[in-house]
């Protein structure tokens, strides 16, 4: 039996193509399943990536609103007790002068009884407490309430103290010189959560 050199290539070709054959067709559809799930895993992730941009989105404007209404409510706080302090300092600075101290008593029980109203003070102008709510602080320094520097406030003013009640010191003027001042402390409704 010949063998033609031609036959043996052909069948050296056969055998060493028939090795790569299933080599080459795995590679190939182990390729095309690859892309399939980098495909999809690319769609999850941009869908994920959505998901998550947009609840940070939603955060920064959550966030952004209750700024601003912190700042608009205490805005308003400050506006109604500027407003509420000047009738208030009219009634005590008429019974000031004539010393009659029962009475500023009953208009600042009656005032305190009032929602977030805390505690008012009246103080002579040398900081000794005449009237107050809490009777306890009667006849003590204005020290014991809040700092001395109030005594020298000549208009009426508002702040924001540490843990977020709100201070109205107002001077109490008699015809010619300041017979005192009122010192009202002001505890702003909760407002942590914004409903629509």
């Amino acid at each position: 039996m010949t063998i033609n050199s031609q036959d043996y290539e052909n069948k050296f070709d056969t055998v060493v193509n028939s090795g790569q054959q299933p080599e080459q067709e795995a590679k190939k559809s182990f390729i095309v399943t690859q892309w399939r799930l980098i495909v999809i895993i690319i769609l999850f992730l941009a869908v994920a990536g959505m998901y998550a941009w947009k609840n940070l989105a939603i955060k920064r404007a959550e966030v952004h609103l209750m700024e601003q209404a912190t700042q608009i409510i205490t805005e308003q706080n400050s506006t109604f007790l500027r407003l509420v302090a000047v009738p208030l300092v009219w009634a005590v600075r008429s019974e000031m002068i004539r010393s009659n101290y029962d009475q500023i008593n009953q208009y600042l029980t009656q005032f305190v009884k009032e929602k977030n109203m805390r505690e008012i003070v009246v103080a002579k102008p040398d900081g000794t407490i005449v009237v107050a709510t809490n009777k306890k602080l009667e006849g003590k320094n204005i020290t014991s309430v809040c700092l001395p520097s109030v005594l020298l406030e000549d208009k009426t003013t508002v702040s924001t103290l540490g843990n977020g009640d709100m201070m109205v010191v107002s001077p109490v003027m008699g015809l010619s010189t300041k017979v005192g001042v009122l010192i009202l402390f002001y505890t702003p409704a909760s407002h942590t959560k914004l409903t629509p």
